[in-house]
């Protein structure tokens, strides 16, 4: 659940912790106001039975209040009752109800069996009438509860009406509050996202909060700090592939001049030991061409270790050139199970040493894949120079109809794929590998315009 929705959700907990709160103190104000009328009744039913007592020349109090009923009534809380009777016997009760009317329609079932189990009745005020010469007389006051619990009903009706109309809007307002409060997440996640893709140059805008502000101040120092690590590290790659070619080219030229020069000689004492033994000793000769044909499949494993280890002079063939000398290396090698095809732009001729030296690489070990684990038929190879926006790019795809998936030989930890990536991002370029049934495409983008800049310094 979103932040929003956790602060909206809680909002209206409180909204509706406060209604049940309203409700509880309207039923409770109700029930005391239900009380005070019951004891103003009983006072002014008590002073008007005296009055009409004294204005009687001594009148029972049970008649005068059935003689005087209307005014009796005219003094009496809605809904209220009163009963006067007197101890002596012989002497019936008289009994008067005020109308409840005014309250509305009658509570509901459930509401007034829900306020019978919360807060009970309303117990009756029974006190002595203070007439003169009368004291035996006794005043009962009750509430009819019918009429209590409708106007507690409608009480709670309005107010809960009027509450829940306020949480709605309080809900509402809330709502559009946490919205506009929480506006700066999703920059701020936007900028995290973009700190997850490799952008780290650009900062965070200020929304003028100050807690959203200090933690976009920590993500922009996050970014900077991850950005100089960043170019720190692809300037240590660039260097680590420039020992590595260098190392490469030493190993190929120790491996030429010395291994080389022995095989050279090996195979022509192998020869000259076959042409001594002559027809005299066949068994000296046969051996001496074994050794030969040993020695020649030695020296092609030796060329195609010169291949791999050192590559043709870029600066003087061009890549285009380098390329299609690759390919056709590989469709002679494999006679014809494998069909390579290369379409590369002449463009790609001009490219710095460094880049056309990342882009070789590339091809190369994307065909190696191709030919050793992909199975494949076709294998096509495509270089150009493309300019999205304003900055030229260097674009190159190996894509086969292999296999596909991890019997391609591109799992996540294979040393290839991880060579591949640290060139490509070593030169601030992109590297989208897409393998499945239908085969393998391996796609690189290298910025031009970075690099040269970089080349240059």
């Amino acid at each position: 659940m979103s932040l929003k929705a956790k602060l909206v959700c809680r909002l209206i907990l409180v909204a509706t912790a406060a209604f049940f709160v309203a409700v509880g103190w309207i039923v409770a104000d109700t029930r005391a106001q239900i009380s005070n009328d019951l004891a103003a009744t009983e006072a002014r039913v008590s002073y008007q039975l005296e009055r009409m007592h004294r204005l009687g020349s001594g009148t029972p109090a049970p008649a005068l209040m059935m003689d005087n009923a209307i005014e009796i009534v005219l003094v009496m809380a809605p809904g209220t009752c009163v009963v006067v009777s007197r101890e002596a016997a012989g002497l019936s009760e008289r009994r008067l109800c005020a109308g409840w009317n005014v309250y509305g329609r009658v509570a509901p079932d459930w509401f007034r069996v829900l306020l019978r189990a919360t807060i009970g009745g309303f117990a009756p005020i029974e006190k002595a009438v203070p007439i003169y010469d009368g004291t035996d007389y006794r005043l009962r006051t009750t509430i009819d509860p019918v009429a209590a619990t409708t106007r507690i009903w409608q009480q709670v009706r309005i107010a809960s009406g009027l509450c829940a109309g306020l949480a709605g809007a309080i809900a509402l307002l809330s709502a559009l509050a946490a919205t506009r409060t929480l506006a700066p997440v999703a920059t701020l996640v936007s900028g995290l996202r973009r700190i997850e893709a490799g952008e780290t140059g650009g900062r965070l805008p200020r929304s003028g909060i100050a807690e959203f502000d200090r933690i976009a101040g920590a993500i922009d120092d996050l970014a900077s700090q991850l950005h100089t690590s960043l170019e720190a590290r692809k300037a240590l790659m660039k260097r680590l592939f420039a020992v590595q070619e260098d190392e490469r080219r030493r190993l190929a030229r120790d491996l030429h001049d010395e291994f080389g020069q022995c095989l050279t000689a090996a195979g022509a004492i192998a020869a000259s030991i076959e042409g001594e033994a002559g027809s005299d000793r066949p068994r000296i000769a046969s051996d001496a061409r074994t050794l030969g044909r040993i020695n020649q499949r030695m020296m092609m494993s030796l060329r195609s270790a010169f291949s791999t280890l050192r590559p043709p002079d870029l600066a003087e063939l061009g890549l285009g050139a380098s390329l299609a000398s690759l390919v056709r290396d590989w469709n002679a090698g494999l006679f014809g199970r494998t069909v390579f095809e290369l379409q590369a732009s002449p463009a790609v001729d001009d490219l710095p040493a460094e880049v056309a030296t990342t882009a070789y690489r590339i091809v190369q070990e994307g065909l190696t894949n191709a030919a050793r684990h992909a199975d494949a038929r076709h294998v096509r190879v495509a270089l150009g120079i493309a300019a999205p926006g304003s900055r030229p790019v260097l674009e190159i795809v190996v894509a086969d109809d292999g296999i596909g998936g991890e019997a391609a030989g591109f799992q996540q930890g294979g040393s290839g794929l991880i060579g591949i990536r640290e060139r490509v991002g070593a030169m601030n370029g992109r590297l989208v590998i897409d393998s499945s049934s239908a085969g393998t495409r391996l796609a690189a983008t290298v910025p031009l315009e970075a690099t040269g800049r970089e080349a240059a310094a």
